[in-house]
């Protein structure tokens, strides 16, 4: 399907083109010389259910066929993997959470209010969620650098992001974005001892979640990988681009 290359694969829609459409007339296009069950074996990565349901829809209006696999990027953190226990309910983190923000407000009370005991939890745990998708832990935002840079505020946020510290340990059950992390780098893993070789694409996303970009990066380096970009500027010019 591809053409063999040193280089990240990378292809792009620009701003207000009927992406699904384009998508999918792209891939019949590159599919023509090959027989019907080729496609079928074509993994097409989405972000959004709405974007497979679309792309369903183009892919019927062209008449009876076999399929490529439509899936998911944000289904790739269900996978099944041995010894990695499914994710913690969203609602049970966040009562947890309640309870650990509800402790520290009651060790120092001049931390905040307790009507804002659950607000404070949410706020914690959108901040773990995007920790967890980056890769970051806790303790590398406790460096000597930033307290000195910060003090007494620093030190003070700290106290709160310490919090969930617990969540980051080797044996502390997954949240969600924790397990699409650890999901996405056992398959990179696997990638690199044994490439697949069916074509593999990820359309439609720009990577802004880390555990996201990080699997969009190997899948542009597969043999037969490409990204597909939605909405890419090309008539931008450079020194808009660099500033």
């Amino acid at each position: 399907m591809f053409s063999p290359g040193d280089t990240p694969r990378v292809f792009a829609l620009p701003p207000g083109s009927d992406f699904p459409r384009h998508l999918v007339t792209g891939l019949l296009d590159r599919m023509v010389d090959h027989p019907p069950e080729a496609l079928a074996r074509v993994t097409l990565y989405v972000n959004t259910r709405r974007m497979q349901r679309r792309i369903r829809e183009v892919f019927d209006d062209q008449g009876a066929r076999l399929l490529p696999r439509l899936r998911l990027i944000t289904d790739l953190g269900s996978e099944p993997l041995p010894d990695l226990p499914p994710p913690v309910p969203p609602l049970r983190r966040r009562l947890e959470l309640a309870q650990l923000v509800a402790r520290l407000i009651e060790q120092q009370s001049d931390f905040a209010p307790g009507t804002a005991i659950y607000d404070l939890a949410d706020s914690l745990a959108r901040l773990m969620d995007e920790m967890q998708g980056e890769g970051v832990p806790p303790e590398a935002l406790d460096t000597t650098a930033l307290a000195e840079n910060h003090a007494a505020h620093w030190e003070r946020s700290l106290k709160f992001i310490r919090l969930v510290s617990r969540y980051f340990a080797p044996d502390a059950a997954p949240d969600i974005e924790a397990r699409q992390r650890v999901v996405v780098e056992t398959l990179i893993a696997r990638w690199q001892a044994a490439p697949p070789p069916d074509p593999v694409i990820v359309a439609g996303s720009t990577g802004s979640r880390g555990a996201t970009a990080l699997f969009m990066q190997a899948v542009a380096r597969l043999p037969q990988g490409a990204l597909v970009l939605p909405g890419f500027d090309y008539d931008m010019p450079e020194h808009v681009w660099t500033s």
